[in-house]
């Protein structure tokens, strides 16, 4: 049986309309996301100036050209613009460590490592002195595990145990203003690690 010419029509308007919610959706998330990057720069900015805990709601929304209830949308709380700073950070540096697969390699993947936080000094420099927190600035963090995941529990710990030692590694390398090369500090972590494997020997 043919359709009939109304049937079609409202089928027309209705994937046109569906079309444009696609394209609305979108843009939605488009302007989302750019709001996002904005309160993120704004807050780098203000912590440029002043203590992390002197900075307001309101500052940081005017500082970024959006609204509070475009913030409020976005976050819920300025710690969590730290979050996301700190989140976008540990996942740059991932990406590049996972380039580097083999626990083999462990000496290139700490070059790597040193060299992309360098890399990103700046940043984790700034977060630094405006006294943050590292569980607020690296939450959860899991750099090492995430490339080489852990095939036990003790190796779990093991990973842990590296993740922590080198986040807090980082962040006197960089209060010292990054005073040994990449390849000098890999050499470093190296002869620590070889060291403690001789204490651990009988």
């Amino acid at each position: 049986m043919a359709r009939s010419v109304k049937t079609e029509q409202i089928e027309a308007n209705m994937q046109s309309e569906l079309a444009k919610r696609d394209v609305l959706r979108l843009n939605n998330q488009a302007s989302n996301q750019l709001t996002r990057e904005c309160i993120c720069m704004a807050m780098m900015y203000l912590m440029n100036e002043k203590p992390f805990e002197a900075i307001s709601i309101s500052e940081l929304s005017k500082r970024a050209g959006v609204s509070r209830t475009a913030f409020y949308r976005n976050y819920s709380t300025k710690e969590d613009v730290v979050k996301e700073i700190g989140k976008q950070l540990i996942e740059k540096l991932a990406e590049e460590i996972d380039k580097v697969k083999t626990s083999k390699d462990i000496h290139g993947t700490l070059v790597e490592f040193f060299s992309k936080i360098e890399d990103q000094k700046d940043k984790v420099e700034l977060l630094l002195k405006g006294d943050i927190s590292l569980k607020l600035l690296f939450p959860n963090a899991r750099i090492f595990e995430n490339v080489i995941p852990a095939s036990s529990r003790h190796e779990h710990y093991r990973m842990v145990a590296i993740d922590s030692a080198l986040i807090g590694l980082v962040r006197e390398w960089i209060s010292s203003g990054c005073d040994l090369t990449p390849e000098e500090l890999a050499q470093v972590v190296e002869s620590g690690i070889e060291e403690n494997s001789k204490l651990r020997k009988p």
